[in-house]
């Protein structure tokens, strides 16, 4: 039986009023290792490298999604991906990870990960279902310092 687990973008801003707004961009399913030490930990790899921004440089060096609808797009490519063939074609894992739609819950999954942009870092909220609470908050840097302290 797998650990099953969603992984929301959300999209968070601030009208000219200055009130708060927020949009799921997108849900992606994992049917198996959806626990803190498996996709946490891949996920807060991932994340750590990357820089949110808003428009691409000539000169950009960094790795970098431009917005929150753009990284939504790249942890897709990042998590369906199994390297290429030697002509350089991409090859894609079947089965595992799944786009749901953006408000998709009651799934099966035991922990929820939101991805959000708060003051140009990102951060991650780890919930677990089945305790109905709220384990981790924090960058992918600070999931990962946690994670390895508790191995």
């Amino acid at each position: 039986m797998g650990t099953r687990s969603l992984t929301k973008v959300i999209d968070s801003w601030e009208n000219e009023k200055g009130e708060k707004h927020s949009k799921t961009i997108t849900c992606m399913y994992r049917q198996y290792d959806g626990y803190m030490e498996g996709h946490g930990h891949d996920l807060a790899e991932w994340l750590s490298k990357y820089t949110i921004v808003n428009g691409i440089g000539l000169d950009e060096k960094r790795l970098i999604a431009n917005g929150m609808t753009c990284l939504a797009a790249q942890m897709y490519v990042h998590f369906k991906s199994n390297g290429c063939k030697e002509d350089g074609t991409p090859v894609s894992t079947p089965g595992n990870f799944y786009c749901y739609p953006p408000d998709s819950q009651d799934c099966g999954e035991e922990y929820i990960y939101e991805i959000e942009k708060n003051k140009n870092q990102l951060k991650i909220t780890v919930y677990d279902v089945w305790d109905k609470k709220e384990i981790f908050h924090g960058t992918p840097q600070e999931l990962l310092e946690q994670i390895e302290v508790e191995a």
